[in-house]
């Protein structure tokens, strides 16, 4: 009996180590478990995913429009400053002529040294005579009311003066369409700025312009090309090619040209703020301001851009529109300009990542992070064109109203950029799971890996009362 005894006694004593083992692992699991979900939900707080396919297209804003005439400096407008400075200065008149075409160069920052005395020299005749670089530089662009000649928006014809203005883009001024942000060269104006229109499917409801250029004016053109460059972007942003948002297509004279604009939508639930910026990866408008007031990535790398002209050349070219007669890019700072024109054309990588020397040497470095928006419209372009010889018929001249208008093709550009679809792609940025998803996963795990311990723990309660039974 007593030998049965020990058998008994040592056998539970096994039984009571292995559950002591269970409950143990059980607990350490549950931990690990919770831990690990909780890691992953932190590392990645939100999610982005598509909400609708068929969003229609007149619940998001006109993409902004601008039309950049290829021909920076108007020939007989250049006569006419040349004939204004040989009259205060006594200047020869072909000289000057030769030196307005400097000018040009402060669209592109190209500078030949070779030049350097005839463009200090030239600049010490606009000092004298109080001509400042932002007044010539508009002044010398052919006017939009020059430029277009017919409109039509939604299928209306209107007065190109009453939708176009001239504005600044990263080209220099530029007939603009849609552009609803506030700058300098519009506050001139002193007009309140309307909202963003609304546009509708279909060549016939969207935007076209009849353009009729003057290959005969051109004198200064950055690219050996004559036409228009049409600029497709976010309307409340600064028109900026560098900073990834804007679509350029050029529109060659004597060709009809069709822009289909595809937008996608990205919208963010108000919980997504409650989170760090790091982890969601975006900005909302009203957390942080760029010198053009609300939050967007694109004016965040133009701060940054003119963060960087200010350190290195100490003055801003006239094409952002926060340049004034005092900060303005001048013919001397064109050295300058041409040196680093390289590095604030391109980024480095982000300042999370590696970054060689030679990037950071050779490219813009942002120490501020430029987050995405977390609630935008984007727009895709596709772009075709025909020539008029190919396209010209009855139905076309009807269109423009135009009368003999086979006769006019030379010199004339047709342009039409409108919605291809009734509907487009909604995405919404959204948290993993709230607060009461968190509960429900964390309490179901509990429950789940509690109950399997609670069932352990009173078996090993069980094995130690019998235990204390037998001693006794």
């Amino acid at each position: 009996m007593i030998k049965l005894k020990n058998n008994n006694v040592k056998g539970n004593f096994r039984n009571k180590l292995l559950w002591s083992f269970v409950y143990t692992a059980l607990t350490s699991f549950t931990v690990f478990l919770v831990v690990g979900l909780w890691n992953r939900f932190v590392l990645n707080p939100t999610v982005t995913s598509l909400e609708s396919s068929v969003h229609p297209v007149t619940k998001v804003p006109y993409p902004g429009i601008s039309f950049c005439n290829m021909n920076k400096i108007s020939k007989r407008r250049a006569h006419q400053l040349a004939d204004y400075i040989v009259d205060h200065t006594g200047e020869n008149y072909t000289d000057v002529m030769k030196s307005i075409k400097f000018l040009g160069q402060l669209y592109d920052s190209n500078y030949d040294k070779n030049y350097k005395t005839q463009i200090d020299n030239f600049q010490e005749i606009l000092d004298k005579l109080q001509l400042k670089i932002i007044t010539l530089m508009r002044t010398l662009i052919t006017p939009c009311e020059d430029l277009l000649k017919v409109c039509h928006w939604k299928g209306v014809r209107v007065n190109c003066s009453d939708i176009f203005y001239m504005r600044l883009t990263f080209e220099g001024y530029c007939c603009a369409f849609n552009y609803v942000k506030n700058t300098s060269e519009w506050r001139m104006r002193r007009e309140k700025i309307r909202g963003p229109e609304s546009g509708e499917p279909s060549v016939q409801s969207g935007l076209s312009v009849l353009v009729n250029n003057d290959p005969e004016d051109y004198y200064y053109t950055i690219v050996p090309s004559a036409g228009l460059n049409v600029h497709v972007f976010i309307p409340t942003d600064y028109p900026d090619k560098s900073s990834g948002n804007l679509i350029e297509n050029i529109a060659d004279i004597g060709t009809e040209n069709f822009f289909e604009v595809v937008p996608t939508t990205v919208a963010a639930v108000p919980d997504v703020m409650n989170y760090p910026v790091d982890k969601r990866n975006c900005l909302f408008q009203v957390e942080q301001l760029t010198q053009f007031g609300v939050y967007s990535q694109s004016d965040c790398f133009v701060d940054c851009r003119i963060k960087s002209m200010m350190t290195l050349c100490e003055c801003i070219p006239f094409t952002i529109p926060l340049s004034d007669d005092r900060t303005v890019c001048t013919l001397r700072d064109l050295p300058c300009l041409d040196k680093y024109k390289r590095k604030w054309i391109s980024l480095a990588p982000d300042a999370r990542g590696e970054i060689t020397l030679t990037e950071q040497e050779d490219a813009l470095f942002c120490p501020q992070t430029c987050y995405p928006s977390c609630e935008a419209t984007l727009y895709d372009v596709s772009a075709t064109s025909v020539p008029f010889y190919k396209y010209a018929n009855d139905t076309f001249c009807s269109f423009w109203s135009l009368h003999n208008c086979r006769s006019r093709f030379d010199n004339t550009t047709s342009i039409h950029i409108y919605y291809r679809d009734r509907f487009h792609n909604l995405f919404k940025q959204d948290v993993v799971h709230y607060w009461f998803e968190i509960l429900s996963n964390y309490g179901g795990i509990f429950g789940l890996i509690i109950g399997l311990s609670g069932i352990s723990l009173m078996e090993i309660l069980v094995q130690c009362v019998k235990f204390v039974k037998i001693k006794l």
